[in-house]
């Protein structure tokens, strides 16, 4: 999900430098009229930016007589924001041509010309940005405005059409509303604060990284336990779920790696470079306390290296599987948004390019097409396919697009244990007869069970992302999805869960796996279900609205289970075993799942938006809320507390990132709001929303000023060396995503 309305109102700002603007009342009435009739046309079509610009007169030197002009300090420069910050030339196009060039035409945004009308009369702010125009009704659905370059067509499952359900909430989610326009614009501008220099080529490197080298590079790797540590928590964390790898045959490259680095290709580094960039998201902070830098520090390191890599790779001339991989490890980064400055238009591009360069390797077609494959090496493809088909299916999802590749033949992975396959002097060999049956537990259940599901769930959201009010599916279609669906997942728990109580040595794996599947398959229910909880017809389809709060509630349920507000205890009661590499059962459970809720974090907060625009509904009781099985809350007050307590994650998570802040900040907003109604206290929305802004600003401010207090004290004194607990952000020079912990 990708909060907040593009912005056509933000302030760019920074502790060491302030924008200064100029006050109509200190220019003479018959000055300024004579200076708009003598300057070039500035109609509303031209872009109003300006920043540093201001007219005075000496108060202590009368002017010249005859000249009636007041002296003239700076000069105007008309420049979008982004290209100002960034110290760019800009064409003033709307948007320019640079923010097009980067995938960030979202972010070009002007300020208000100083000599608009507006302030000619007398009214308005001074530096406030043009309004909206108002609209006749909230219940109006937001769309694109006719002043943007390209046309934008956001399906249901973009974050924007969900929020925009929220009729009395909308106006206020979207800074629409005149009253609250100003301060929503300030919310925006603190986004700054957590962004970072915009990656906008991630993973095919930046310009910055031209100076790097293949030796400085693997010279300035950590220390061997450190590496090993980082690789052990990728796999324990995200291969469960991306199955991109046999995890003995990395092993077995790791350990020549280390006998001789020279040997390896740039392609496998850059893939060995993602993995530790991922792994340092999942490792225990204390795993870097010998390093003497923070993780988000290595982090950055580790992706800058590997794009280093993968560009002096042949990578677009002569794709292989692991170019492939590396760029899968890249789009699962900008997912979990650990890139600095990455965009949705941007996550959906690359998945694009992936997908293409799966069908060129011919990932999607059957294994009986290439008999010179061996069986191991057509296992691997089948692993990488089915990855690349989730990673499609989730970004299609986030971006409100549709899914690339429904048509193929490629055969699932195979339901065998990874101990199946095993190193002889003639290869990687694949164990004969090693395929277990359907019902059986192995390290491919979760694959071969997620093949099951991919054709449908692609084929939901292309369908109802590509729906329109007249077009929509018809009734009987969606209720026999949502029935073959809910049957797939009990199924699907019945092997996972109940196989798992005879294997103890599978732990908790299985578990987490069959609750991502969950949050999968419910994220799809909402979109289906969308156009018929829609004004006004959810009236007539109450088993629709009944079917989103429970997915809504199935989703959040997940979201419990993951969340643990006490996680610190979990890692200090071990931090020599994580320092030593061996991360304790608990820890490793505990941080797999931290890293899915920033994975699945677009599926949470949508969830939150369809409780609020539901939690509306029942306290108008224009729906009912119908009897479940137990398991989900069924009152509203239950769901109202729901929805507080989820929103504290989004909070502690703010300042991970730009779109972590869009994200808390809307959710923050919409809550508020619904609080505000169920109070009775519609007409003083806005005096209740300020009190909702003031909190944010708390969050963001300490959160990214300083650190200090909890578990976070603790990992900066043990990364630093002890110290006061608190770090203030220097000048322009912040850490961008996770480099400040925030404090719990």
């Amino acid at each position: 999900m990708a909060p907040l309305l593009e912005s056509r109102g933000l302030l760019a700002q920074s502790w060491n430098r302030r924008i200064v603007y100029s006050s109509p009342s200190s220019i003479p009435r018959h000055n300024n009229e004579k200076k708009l009739s003598t300057m070039e046309p500035e109609q509303p079509e031209q872009p109003a930016g300006y920043f540093s610009t201001f007219s005075i007169l000496d108060p202590n030197r009368p002017n010249p007589e005859g000249t009636g002009k007041p002296q003239k300090r700076n000069r105007r420069v008309y420049v979008c924001i982004p290209c100002h910050r960034r110290k760019l030339r800009c064409d003033k196009g709307q948007p320019c041509s640079r923010c097009i060039q980067a995938d960030a035409a979202d972010e070009c945004v002007y300020q208000k010309f100083p000599f608009s009308s507006k302030h000619e009369s007398g009214t308005g702010d001074v530096g406030e940005l043009p309004q909206s125009p108002a609209r006749d009704s909230p219940r109006t659905t937001p769309g694109p405005s006719g002043s943007e370059a390209r046309p934008r067509l956001h399906g249901v499952t973009h974050w924007s059409t969900i929020a925009s359900e929220f009729r009395e909430g909308w106006p206020y989610m979207a800074g629409l509303d005149p009253a609250w326009g100003p301060r929503y614009r300030h919310l925006q501008s603190l986004k700054y604060l957590v962004a970072a220099l915009p990656v906008h080529h991630f993973p095919f490197g930046e310009i910055c990284h031209c100076s790097e080298s293949r030796e400085n590079a693997l010279q300035s790797l950590p220390a061997r336990p450190v590496v090993d540590t980082l690789v052990r928590s990728y796999f324990e964390t995200f291969h469960p779920i991306y199955r991109l790898f046999h995890p003995a045959e990395f092993e077995y490259e790791l350990q020549a790696f280390w006998m001789n680095a020279n040997h390896f290709p740039e392609e496998w580094l850059a893939q060995f470079f993602m993995i530790l960039a991922l792994g340092s998201q999942a490792a225990p902070a204390q795993v870097f306390a010998s390093t003497g830098r923070r993780p988000s520090s290595w982090t950055d390191q580790f992706m800058n290296s590997s794009q280093f890599f993968l560009c002096r790779s042949p990578f677009v001339s002569i794709p292989t599987l692991t170019s492939a991989r590396t760029l899968c490890l890249g789009v699962i980064a900008r997912i979990m948004d650990i890139v600095k400055g990455g965009e949705t238009v941007q996550l959906a591009s690359l998945m694009g390019y992936v997908s293409r360069m799966a069908v060129s390797m011919h990932l999607n077609r059957t294994s009986t097409l290439f008999t010179e494959f061996s069986p191991y090496e057509v296992e691997i493809r089948r692993r990488v396919w089915c990855t690349i088909q989730l990673l499609e299916l989730q970004v299609a999802t986030r971006t409100g697009t549709s899914c690339i590749h429904q048509d193929y033949d490629a055969e699932p992975p195979l339901n065998i244990d990874d101990t199946s396959i095993y190193h002889t002097e003639q290869g990687w060999i694949l164990e004969p007869g090693a395929t277990q049956p359907d019902f059986a537990l192995t390290d491919g259940t979760f694959q071969t069970r997620l093949s099951v599901f991919i054709p449908i769930l692609s084929e939901i959201i292309t369908t109802t992302n590509q729906t329109t009010a007249q077009t929509t599916l018809k009734y009987d279609k969606v209720q026999s999805w949502d029935e073959q669906l809910r049957r797939k997942v009990q199924e699907a728990a019945s092997v996972l869960l109940m196989a798992a109580q005879s294997q103890a040595n599978h732990s908790s794996r299985p578990g987490i796996q069959l609750e991502f599947l969950r949050v999968l398959v419910n994220r799809s229910l909402l979109a289906l279900h969308h156009h018929y909880i829609s004004a006004p017809r959810f009236r007539q389809f109450p088993a629709s609205s009944q079917a989103v709060i429970n997915s809504s509630l199935e989703i959040l349920s997940v979201h419990q289970s993951w969340y643990q507000p006490n996680h610190s205890q979990l890692v200090t009661n071990h931090p020599s075993s994580a320092a030593l590499g061996k991360i304790p059962e608990g820890v490793a459970a505990h941080r797999s799942k931290a890293a899915l809720l920033d994975i699945c974090r677009d599926s949470f907060g949508t969830a939150i938006l369809y409780l609020i625009t539901s939690s509306r509904r029942l306290s108008l009781n224009t729906i009912q809320l119908q009897p479940t099985d137990g398991r989900l809350r069924t009152s509203q007050a239950e769901i109202i507390r729901l929805i507080q307590t989820q929103l504290e994650d989004f909070r502690e998570r703010a300042c991970n990132s730009p779109s972590h802040y869009d994200e808390y900040t809307s959710l923050a907003v919409a809550e508020g709001c619904l609080r505000s109604l169920m109070s009775g206290n519609s007409g003083g929305m806005t005096a209740a929303l300020m009190e909702v802004a003031d909190g944010i600003e708390r969050t963001i401010l300490e959160g990214k000023l300083w650190t200090g207090g909890g578990e976070s004290s603790s990992a900066v004194e043990g990364i630093a060396g002890g110290g006061t607990g608190f770090t203030p952000v220097t000048p322009g020079g912040f850490e961008g995503v996770g480099g400040f912990i925030f404090p719990h």
